[in-house]
């Protein structure tokens, strides 16, 4: 009787193939890392990081694109070089069209420099597609705390050039994000845009007791004067934050 732990020639033949398959998809992976490794080395030749570059783009894998738009998130020591490099990249992806967006997409929500990746998006993808990454991103990027806030203001720098009325509502939330930078971006945009229905978010934000930022209130009467909003239902909060260098006139934010 055979014993129970011996194989069947079927069960063999079951083993040496998927033996196989790793053996080929560690081997792939290695070489991925390898040549992400050479193109994220800011002291690597320039000729060394474009031919690694090219082999990843020759891969044409998901994890090899991923892994050259990491290209992005480093500064070669000669900007010439770096700022080539870059553009060298964004130009292939981008002419690799929709092939590229589930590449961008691991990217975009992993990675926390994603200015030119956002750009490729832009490019590439349908109004769909693009609100479709981005709302991932804005979710893993939210109004709280951030040690580095600079991947939020990417993305919000993105969003606040698509003109689509959602963006109102995202800059708004983003008027309480801890990271003053940041609400202070929400400010200037929501003013640039100029859509009457960020007023009273911005004038609660003026009278937030929290807000200690004096540029951000001033930035707010500013563009409320600016704008020529009627803010006669808020001529209390609006009144007791006027600071010197504006007046509430016929139920209007005008400067001195």
């Amino acid at each position: 009787m055979r014993a129970c732990s011996a194989k069947t020639a079927d069960e063999k033949v079951s083993d040496s193939i998927v033996g196989l398959m790793d053996l080929f998809s560690s081997g792939g992976k290695s070489k991925v890392d390898k040549h992400v490794k050479v193109l994220t080395n800011p002291y690597t030749q320039s000729a060394d990081r474009y031919h690694a570059m090219q082999q990843l783009l020759d891969d044409g894998s998901t994890a090899a694109l991923v892994g050259l738009m990491k290209r992005f998130t480093v500064v070669a020591t000669k900007s010439i070089e770096d700022e080539e490099e870059k553009g060298w990249a964004y130009r292939e992806l981008s002419g690799l069209g929709s092939k590229v967006l589930p590449a961008l997409e691991k990217f975009c929500t992993e990675s926390e420099n994603v200015a030119w990746a956002l750009r490729i998006l832009e490019d590439v993808a349908s109004e769909e597609q693009e609100w479709k990454v981005l709302d991932a991103m804005l979710e893993r990027h939210p109004p709280e705390y951030a040690r580095d806030p600079k991947t939020k203001l990417q993305i919000l720098t993105h969003v606040a050039e698509i003109d689509d009325p959602a963006v109102v509502d995202i800059l708004t939330r983003y008027l309480g994000d801890p990271d003053e930078g940041v609400r202070f971006f929400a400010v200037e945009q929501l003013v640039d845009i100029g859509d009457e229905r960020a007023k009273t978010p911005l004038i609660a934000r003026l009278g937030e007791p929290s807000e200690d930022s004096i540029r951000l209130r001033t930035r707010i009467l500013d563009g409320l004067a600016s704008l020529g909003w009627d803010v006669t239902g808020n001529q209390e909060v609006i009144v007791a934050n006027l600071g010197n260098e504006h007046l509430l006139q016929k139920g209007k934010i005008v400067r001195r």
